[in-house]
């Protein structure tokens, strides 16, 4: 089959637009497709030199997937984002090559609005990651709805995905076809080999960015190793700049996450309540197919996750003190929590990883 891969968020060597595309391509093209990827325009050459080493790749996307509302404007910014991207999206799909299948790892309402203008006949599956706030009737809400109509109503043959069945659920009210597949996670362990028996190293991993609790890390990491627990710090984005603290590892990018996880007895989630309501994280999910606990806010989709298999404490806040207590509690139930995280971690995969993921995009489909 020939597929195109379409995603204006690949640009650096970091995030699960790198990490999810790079996977599907090379699972699609192992096992016999003629794949090529469009990213950004602005794409880092190291990124371009990776996938260029697996399939076709052409640095497309003029707007990059995160231009900043503001920008626009200060008062109606989301609309003229919507009404510009739509064009911007719409003049450089018309110089991706002919193919059986369009798959958006990542869809913006203004990418399907573009499909629409354009009157796109191609099979195409897009991914949503977080709820536009379709219960609150916010405005990214009811463009997404403004784009879904208009997809229908040009008979753009699209189907709506997602790696969680929460995001189903919230979505279909708005889905002007109702098609929305739940999809595998593309993420698999081995997991470890037993369960860990001491809470002895913390660790905080991704992007450090502020909706996932950067500026409080510090003080809690701080904390941590004046009690005497080693802690592993990394940001995926860029270099962390921390002052030279004993019992602090620092990382950067990592190429095999898994592993720096791996050696982690607990793995701590800041993530802001108001952000991951209904938002997944790529870190809780290689922590739930390796068999690390993990520690998640009240109140997320991750928090929820991590309550529902038992395999962690939760916290009340974003902020040093609720989640040092709960990192202290957990110590007080640590065995059974490591035994639950292993088990669950066998059981998560037997059910996902990169080829299942693949499969079911490909079902999906019309």
């Amino acid at each position: 089959m020939k597929i195109n891969i379409l995603d204006a968020g690949i640009n650096y060597r970091s995030g699960h637009h790198y990490d999810y595309g790079l996977k599907l391509a090379q699972h699609l093209t192992q096992t016999g497709h003629d794949v090529h990827v469009f990213g950004y325009a602005g794409m880092d050459g190291k990124v371009a030199e990776e996938f260029s080493a697996v399939c076709g790749l052409t640095k497309l996307f003029q707007t990059y997937q995160y231009a900043v509302i503001n920008s626009y404007d200060w008062y109606a910014g989301e609309f003229l984002q919507f009404q510009r991207e739509t064009i911007a999206y719409a003049i450089d799909l018309q110089s991706v090559r002919e193919a059986d299948l369009w798959i958006w790892p990542t869809i913006l309402p203004q990418q399907l609005n573009a499909c629409a203008a354009l009157g796109v006949k191609t099979p195409m599956v897009g991914c949503v990651y977080w709820d536009p706030g379709v219960e609150a009737k916010t405005i990214e809400a009811k463009l997404w709805r403004s784009a879904l109509v208009a997809a229908r109503g040009g008979k753009v043959p699209f189907t709506l995905a997602s790696v969680e069945s929460e995001l189903r659920h919230r979505f279909m009210p708005i889905v002007a076809n109702g098609r929305f597949a739940v999809l595998p996670q593309p993420v698999e362990g081995p997991p470890i080999a037993a369960p860990k028996t001491a809470l002895k190293r913390i660790g905080f991993f991704g992007h450090q960015r502020e909706d996932k609790g950067a500026k409080i890390v510090m003080p809690l990491i701080q904390q941590l190793i004046t009690d005497g627990y080693a802690v592993t710090l990394q940001n995926s984005n860029r270099e962390v700049r921390v002052p030279d603290v004993p019992g602090l590892d620092v990382l950067g990018y990592v190429d095999d996450i898994a592993v720096p996880i791996a050696e982690c007895d607990l793995v701590v989630l800041p993530y802001y309540v108001e952000q991951y309501r209904a938002r997944g994280s790529g870190v809780l999910m290689q922590c739930l197919a390796l068999g690390i606990p993990v520690a998640a806010p009240f109140g997320t989709l991750p928090g929820r996750i991590v309550e529902q298999a038992q395999v962690g404490p939760l916290f009340t806040a974003t902020w040093p003190e609720p989640i040092y207590r709960a990192i202290k509690s957990a110590e007080q139930s640590y065995a059974a929590i490591a035994a639950n995280a292993f088990k669950v971690a066998h059981q998560f995969n037997k059910r996902n990883g990169v080829a299942r993921f693949a499969s079911a995009l490909l079902a999906a489909v019309e």
